[in-house]
């Protein structure tokens, strides 16, 4: 039986934070050409234009975490990114990638998250290409950063906690377990059954409350 709520939304601005800065630093730097050829920087002086710019990558950079957000209904799932949103029918989701591996330029280890999809057919479909070199069909939900091992390094989001639960609700399933339930434990969502596909779920015993006998 599926317990999930009718309509929920985990925003996923945590995962897109910088998504408005590069936006933000062209407006920047155009509106500092403008005022260099127009000599308004000159009377205006160092500081203000300065200033200006600033809040022109601030003006940008600052709402942009307001446009990513994933809602779930009885029929599928909403996924916006950038204020544009794309809808995905819970028959088309295979599952939740999360593919462990280092960035190529600075080396910093980071987990992508990628909702993978059926390839419709007569689509053209967007094929990613994840760290382990495997080309899969689906958005990308986020890229967190992880511990060397690919674990949780103890400072993620509760909206993270919150997007697991609610795939887990809706019974998507999850590549990498045992991150999943690390996020979901520390903010006091229960874990995911370890059970491999196929084999009835198992239900976990409460834990034990600090004053049981």
């Amino acid at each position: 039986m599926n317990t999930a709520p009718r309509h929920q939304t985990v925003r996923l601005g945590f995962l897109w934070r910088a998504a408005g800065a590069p936006v933000g630093c062209v407006l920047a730097l155009a509106m500092g050409v403008v005022l260099a050829d127009t000599g308004a920087a000159g009377r205006m002086g160092a500081v203000p234009a300065l200033l200006l710019s600033s809040a022109a990558v601030l003006g940008v950079a600052l709402p942009v975490p307001y446009g990513f957000w994933l809602r779930a209904d009885d029929h599928g799932l909403t996924l916006v990114r950038a204020f544009v949103p794309r809808r995905y029918r819970w028959r088309d989701i295979q599952g939740l990638t999360m593919d462990a591996g280092q960035d190529a330029d600075s080396g910093a280890h980071r987990l992508v998250l990628l909702l993978r999809l059926t390839p419709a057919p007569r689509r053209t479909a967007r094929i990613v290409r994840i760290a382990r070199g495997a080309r899969l069909y689906g958005p990308v939900l986020g890229i967190l950063g992880t511990t060397r091992d690919g674990l949780p390094r103890g400072t993620e989001h509760r909206r993270l906690a919150e997007l697991f639960d609610l795939l887990r609700r809706h019974g998507v399933p999850f590549d990498d377990r045992r991150y999943a339930d690390l996020v979901l434990t520390a903010h006091g969502y229960p874990a995911l059954a370890h059970t491999a596909p196929g084999e009835p779920a198992r239900t976990a015993r409460p834990a034990a409350r600090p004053d049981a006998a």
